[in-house]
């Protein structure tokens, strides 16, 4: 949990802007802890953020793996963000992202579960000297997001 909340904070700071703001679990509506009770019975110690898009984000870890899911107020599950070891990326997609970014090493990789049967994607944070990406990936590999940060001095 640690690192990943480390790494939002750092991506925060690139960005120049607030993560979100921490909540109390009896600020987050009812709505939105029944729905997270519902998707994941299980979890007992969660953090909560309200986000700047007004999505809840709850962190916590599960298996062994820390995960982010995200809300809307309503109290529908919008996608789960779950991190795992580098090693188990699809090789096809290592070697797309190894072609594709040389000079950059991966800091990151979270599996990215979506609302209406959106296809999964995979996250994958990478980083160089000047800055840090964000690429989400399908399956196939084809690029469906990326974004770049500057790091501060760079």
């Amino acid at each position: 949990m640690k690192s990943i909340l480390g790494f939002l904070a750092l991506w925060a700071a690139l960005a120049g802007t607030a993560v979100g703001q921490t909540l109390a679990p009896e600020k987050v509506p009812a709505k939105v802890r029944d729905a997270f009770r519902a998707r994941f019975p299980d979890v007992t110690k969660v953090e909560w953020t309200l986000e700047s898009d007004k999505n809840y984000e709850a962190e916590f870890e599960l298996k062994d793996a820390e995960v982010t899911a995200k809300f809307n107020d309503h109290g529908k599950w919008l996608e789960t963000e779950t991190a795992f070891e580098q090693s188990a990326l699809p090789k096809e997609l290592l070697a797309e992202i190894s072609n594709a970014y040389k000079g950059y090493r991966i800091i990151e990789t979270q599996k990215v579960e979506r609302a209406d049967d959106k296809p999964i994607l995979f996250e994958v944070h990478l980083e160089n000297a000047k800055e840090i990406l964000k690429v989400q990936l399908e399956a196939n590999g084809t690029i469906a997001s990326k974004s770049t940060k500057r790091k501060k001095g760079a």
